[in-house]
């Protein structure tokens, strides 16, 4: 049981540190709280779709709303390339998720994708703390 839990505090901080972009050297003196889910941002708006098209491929019934399918057509030129480098990156990493394999005990990887779905419905779930209205159930329960 201890190894479920270290995993998933992993993977939990691996998608706080993917959302929480990092201080700029101007910055030091006084930092601002950082602003989760400025999607007019072509970074975070990257990470959050990133974040939407993971859920939609790890997590079980779970869609990109309309207003995550269209993110990447507010952007162009080299904000296009940000935001698309920063998709990439993250769905990339809900994807290596997919590859967990634990042969004795296939807890671990379970735990871990259920944590990872729960924490990320919270920010872009329809009720979302960071960027709401990004993912939805995709079936009624």
């Amino acid at each position: 049981m201890p190894a479920a839990r270290s995993l998933a505090v992993l993977f939990a901080f691996s998608a706080l540190m993917l959302a929480t972009p990092p201080l700029a050297a101007d910055d030091t003196a006084t930092p601002q709280a950082a602003k989760f889910g400025d999607l007019a941002n072509p970074r975070d708006a990257g990470i959050r779709y990133g974040q939407a098209a993971g859920m939609s491929a790890v997590c079980l019934d779970m869609k990109p709303t309309p207003k995550a399918e269209a993110l990447p057509t507010a952007f162009t030129g080299a904000d296009l390339e940000t935001f698309n480098v920063q998709a990439e990156t993250v769905l990339k990493s809900w994807k290596k998720t997919l590859a967990c394999a634990h042969t004795a005990d296939p807890n671990p990887c379970r735990l871990a994708h259920q944590m990872s779905c729960k924490e990320a419905y919270k920010e872009i779930g329809p009720a979302g703390s960071a960027a709401p209205g990004l993912i939805e159930m995709s079936k009624a329960k």
